[in-house]
Formats: structure tokens, C-alpha cells, sequence
């Protein structure tokens, strides 16, 4: 259930910001971060926006995730998605290894 949420809540975000040009990646916060109840539980929304992260030079990343603690707090399960802004292009949905090779 929670795993069904949260990613139902991470399209709704990847898709607002989907319509955002390279400038506007820009000028996002890089981070902002807000307490939700996915599925009935107490999680975290999470927006990250890093310029030029790793192997991806004079982009911009921007990454949703949604987490909630486990473990008594000790660790946490968490869902993410990003999207890669480039000057020139179109964004695109951010791999896996883009995500992971920046933090996720």
C-alpha cells in the first residue's frame, strides 16, 4: 500500500515538474523537504536540485523521493524519481545510475 502511494505521489510531482524549463531547474531551492502521510503513514517529501552532479556536467538534476523510517528510525524506505534538465534539450527521466551516482 504505501509503495503504491508513494509512487502515485512522485508521477503527480515528476510530472509538474516536467513542464519547467532548464532556467526554472535553476532556480529551484536545493531542498525542500515536507512531512505527508502516504498510506497512513508518517513520511517525508523530498525535493533535491543539484547542478552539474556527477557525470552529468552543465545539467541539472532534480530529484523526488518519498520516505518514511523503519527500524525505529534508524533507517528508512524510500521511493525516488528524477528528471535531467539540459540547456538544450528536452528533460528527460534520470536512470538509475544517475540517481544513485548522486546521492539516491
Amino acid at each position: 500500500m504505501f509503495k503504491e502511494e508513494a509512487k502515485r505521489i512522485l508521477e503527480s510531482h515528476i510530472r509538474d515538474l516536467r513542464v519547467k524549463s532548464f532556467q526554472e531547474a535553476c532556480a529551484l531551492p536545493e531542498a525542500t523537504s515536507e512531512e505527508c502521510l502516504v498510506a497512513g503513514e508518517k513520511a517525508s517529501l523530498t525535493v533535491f536540485r543539484q547542478n552539474s552532479p556527477y557525470k552529468l556536467e552543465g545539467k541539472v538534476l532534480v530529484t523526488v523521493q518519498v520516505a518514511k523510517p523503519v527500524m525505529l528510525g534508524m533507517g528508512s524506505a524510500h521511493f525516488e524519481r528524477g528528471l535531467v534538465f539540459s540547456p538544450n534539450e528536452e528533460s528527460r527521466e534520470a536512470t538509475e545510475n544517475e540517481l544513485q551516482n548522486t546521492g539516491g
